[in-house]
């Protein structure tokens, strides 16, 4: 893969991670605030709303990691001297997909945000790997 390939699908992915995450945000937010009009009580008594207010709680980090790493990999495909965040929010963007797949998740939504957070971090090793031996 060579570098002009490389920054050009850490901007695409990028934009398609800052999507999502704004999504995710947005999800959980909304749940959240839902669930905070009902008791602890009420929540502690339903374990199937006890686990999906954790959920959402989940979705809202995982989120924002998400957007996180969407700014930083176009700050890194913009200028190469700033590629080691995008690279370091996409090894923890691989392990949360990875513990996803082994924590009952959903498997395709797993499955694809690996494949995303691999290919993030393939292209941004080869920018790394680039501005190393300049």
């Amino acid at each position: 893969m060579s570098l002009k390939t490389s920054k050009r699908i850490l901007k695409i992915f990028g934009i398609f991670d800052i999507i999502c995450g704004i999504f995710l945000i947005i999800l959980g937010v909304m749940v959240l605030v839902g669930a905070s009009q009902l008791s602890p009580e009420e929540i502690a008594s339903d374990p199937s709303l006890s686990a999906g207010v954790s959920g959402m709680a989940i979705l809202f980090i995982l989120g924002l990691l998400s957007l996180l790493e969407g700014i930083f990999s176009i700050r890194g495909a913009k200028d190469a001297a700033k590629i080691m965040p995008a690279w370091i929010f996409a090894i923890i963007g691989v392990i949360a997909a990875v513990v996803g797949l082994f924590t009952g998740g959903s498997l395709g939504g797993s499955i694809f945000s690996l494949i995303v957070n691999i290919v993030i971090f393939i292209a941004a090793n080869k920018i790394k790997k680039s501005r190393i031996s300049n």
